[in-house]
């Protein structure tokens, strides 16, 4: 069976987005518009962007040459199937952008996988509750970005995601357990704030951001493996948690910059850390130190490295 047999190309993509209930203005001046669509020169949409409208029909899929699509709370066609249609397979050749925001979407079709062009999948408060193994097919994806979803699971097939740079998890409420993610060669920044994860990515050789504030945290094992091969400065976020210590190895990581504790159970500070001395910020308020400890490490700091700004209770 030919995997495009269910795909209609359109012979006039204006005609799919200036007719009925779904016209949409074509290059508007104002481009802060709710909804428009920009046309190349030949007359084929590249770009889409949809709000507020009652659906959206399935002869969009027949726009061949689109490359960037965005919708804002409208559903499929038909709204009752929350979830992306199976017919986004038609747009393999081109689509590089898929953005979905406030539009429910529980699930994503095994299709999805067939989208090897695209760079960034945005589905944001949609109520997505899991992944399908086929996106570790997404060989050319940059951006993951699924904030405010209902994730209980990352597939282990993520694992294949070579050229993944970026991860937004935050507000994911269920998701206990970033581990397929260990090991991902070019992933730079990951934020996964809001979600109740115990446990530290490891082996990640590039990253440079990680934005755990609000999590399950207890202890920073196997810190020295983030970053190892970029000497990018490092901004590392940790408040909000509930560590009780730092590993001596947290000097291992090249370049530290920034560091948030702010809102722990930190009592004491590892010698070592008093040795990192491209520490620009260091917030340790609200923990469990008592004064003497504070003057102790602020006056360490300060002989160490004079450039470090710290704030604490």
């Amino acid at each position: 069976m030919n995997l495009f047999s269910n795909c209609s190309i359109v012979e006039n993509d204006e005609n799919v987005i200036t007719s009925g209930e779904f016209t949409i203005p074509l290059n508007p001046i104002n481009r802060y518009s709710k909804s428009y669509g920009s046309i190349y020169k030949n007359g084929h949409i590249f770009h889409l962007k949809i709000v507020d409208k009652k659906s959206i029909p399935s002869t969009i899929f027949g726009l061949t040459y689109l490359k960037r699509l965005e919708i804002r709370n409208t559903c499929f066609f038909p709204c009752n199937l929350p979830q992306i249609p199976s017919e986004i397979v038609c747009l393999t050749s081109s689509l590089t952008e898929l953005s979905i925001y406030d539009t429910k979407i529980t699930q994503l079709p095994n299709e999805i996988g067939k989208l090897v062009h695209l760079q960034v999948l945005k589905l944001s408060n949609t109520g997505l509750m899991s992944l399908p193994d086929s996106i570790g097919d997404l060989s050319s994806l940059i951006m993951l970005y699924l904030p405010n979803n209902n994730l209980k699971s990352l597939p282990e097939t993520i694992k294949n995601l070579r050229s993944l740079q970026h991860i937004a998890l935050t507000n994911n409420r269920y998701l206990h357990s970033i581990e397929p993610l260990n090991g991902l060669p070019s992933l730079r920044i990951l934020d996964t704030r809001h979600c109740p994860i115990p446990v530290l990515p490891q082996n990640l050789p590039q990253l440079t951001d990680l934005y755990m504030s609000n999590n399950s945290l207890t202890k920073l094992a196997a810190i020295e493996t983030l970053g190892t091969a970029t000497n990018s400065r490092k901004s590392f976020y940790f408040d909000m948690n509930y560590i009780e210590s730092i590993p001596a190895q947290i000097q291992q990581v090249k370049n530290l910059f920034r560091l948030k504790f702010n809102q722990n159970k930190l009592k004491y500070l590892p010698i070592d850390i008093f040795n990192i001395t491209t520490l620009s910020y260091l917030n340790i308020q609200h923990n469990e130190f008592d004064h003497r400890d504070i003057k102790t490490i602020v006056s360490n700091f300060h002989h160490s490295n004079r450039i470090v700004s710290i704030l604490y209770n």
